[in-house]
């Protein structure tokens, strides 16, 4: 598995380094891991960002966004399944939304629809880094479990 996100994509040499990251570890059989992890203060521009983090989205075959970010990427307001499905790829495992406190959605190839499940920590645990490390059980666990 390559997990990434998009902050290296923000200027050269990382971005060429970071892409050809990518295509080894596809070409080695990689599962590909996407959290784009928007930091917009780090980009030239919002317009930036969201070109240079769509144009590596389709080479994805996990793909984890929160709740903001699919409102960035979307430029809708509405955290629903229909808005989420606008983001999904015929090659795509996994597509995780995570909506912060009230838990995570989840969309795969065998159902196209999402189920939620609420993961309640306090607020303190979540500067902690909870929702990767729970994200990252979900990567690792589809891992073991044959891709």
């Amino acid at each position: 598995m390559f997990h990434y996100g998009s902050i290296s994509l923000i200027v050269e040499p990382c971005r060429s380094a970071h892409l050809e990251a990518m295509k080894v570890a596809k070409e080695a059989g990689a599962l590909l891991s996407y959290d784009p992890n928007l930091r917009l203060p780090l980009w030239p521009s919002a317009e930036e960002a969201r070109e240079q983090i769509l144009k590596i989205w389709d080479e994805a075959d996990v793909i984890k966004v929160s709740d903001v970010e699919l409102e960035f990427l979307t430029g809708s307001n509405k955290i629903d399944d229909e808005t989420a499905l606008t983001l999904w790829r015929p090659n795509f495992k996994l597509l995780l939304v995570t909506l912060g406190e009230n838990g995570c959605k989840y969309y795969t190839k065998v159902s196209n629809h999402s189920s939620v499940f609420q993961y309640f920590v306090s607020s303190n645990f979540l500067m902690l880094g909870v929702i990767n490390v729970f994200c990252y059980k979900i990567l690792t666990f589809s891992w073991h479990k044959g891709r």
